[in-house]
């Protein structure tokens, strides 16, 4: 039996004439870059939103790709908490797989698609102000030293705005940022994500991961539909959340107290998924809304 596509093709018309000319910033992880097919899937996604006049912003990591790039190369390193402790050679090594390599594979996606972008190679990294992390004590009283890891301060939107009459160009931001004296640090995409969201007034954050979103309990057969920004905070204090996740849910309660309408977290490996939670009613991962909504 076929499925008549009128009333999916009316609700998506009336959700893109609400977003149109509206910001978008889309987090993708480094898992979903280490498989060309998820790019190749992605990608085409990125150009409906920007095809409909919404004004997409992508930022990416890249921890998978750097932990085998320091493995390959006998370089050590640490994470805590879903962090990484950056020593110099982790950095330049992060430069290159993430800065470089990574930005430059979707830049090219979105170059093949006809959507004019910007990267780190246009000096970009220079829109994410960060300060150098002081160290910190972790719950067993030992000082993390975190090396050249920053925390972000500020963003200069203003960086990534086209020339007055040009079209809308897609800023592609790896996790780096730039401390004062102009150096590079490691930044946290999630917490570059959210910060950009707040400071461009976007509509909505979507983070892109290789889940299909917050999850109740290990093994579960799906994830939590809706989350208000109290229940975020009483999963975080109760250490439910760790890792990556840790840190997406930490960074999603900042967007909403910084203003942003809507945080999305949800898988980017299965097709369509990017649309379906953005078009659909249903939607296909975990809605992070402020309370009182």
């Amino acid at each position: 039996m076929s499925i008549d596509p009128g009333p999916s093709l009316m609700e998506a018309a009336a959700y893109a004439e609400r977003f149109r000319d509206q910001r978008v910033v889309i987090k993708l992880g480094g898992e979903l870059l280490d498989s060309d097919a998820v790019l190749a899937r992605l990608i085409p996604q990125i150009e409906v939103l920007y095809r409909l006049g919404l004004q997409p912003l992508l930022v990416h990591g890249g921890g998978v790709q750097v932990d085998r790039a320091c493995q390959e190369r006998g370089i050590d390193f640490e994470k805590r908490g879903g962090r990484r402790i950056t020593s110099k050679a982790v950095l330049h090594t992060l430069i290159e797989v993430v800065g470089e390599q990574l930005n430059g594979r979707i830049r090219a996606g979105l170059d093949a698609a006809d959507l004019p972008s910007l990267g780190f190679g246009n000096g970009l990294s220079a829109a994410i102000a960060c300060n150098r992390r002081a160290p910190t004590i972790d719950a067993h009283g030992d000082t993390i030293d975190w090396g050249e890891v920053g925390d972000v301060q500020s963003v200069n939107t203003r960086l990534l705005e086209p020339e007055p009459g040009q079209p809308w160009q897609v800023p592609v931001l790896p996790s780096l940022g730039q401390l004062e004296d102009g150096n590079l640090v490691n930044v946290n995409a999630d917490s570059v994500a959210s910060q950009l969201a707040i400071a461009s007034g976007a509509i909505k954050l979507v983070l892109l991961t290789g889940v299909a979103g917050v999850m109740p309990h290990p093994g579960a057969a799906g994830p939590i539909s809706e989350l208000r920004a109290g229940e975020l905070q009483d999963m975080l204090d109760s250490g439910i959340a760790s890792g990556g996740m840790r840190a997406k849910l930490q960074e999603g309660l900042r967007a909403l107290q910084g203003g942003v309408p809507r945080v999305h977290i949800i898988s980017g490996r299965a097709p369509f998924t990017l649309l379906r939670e953005l078009f659909t009613r249903e939607g296909c991962g975990s809605l992070l809304l402020p309370d009182g909504t």
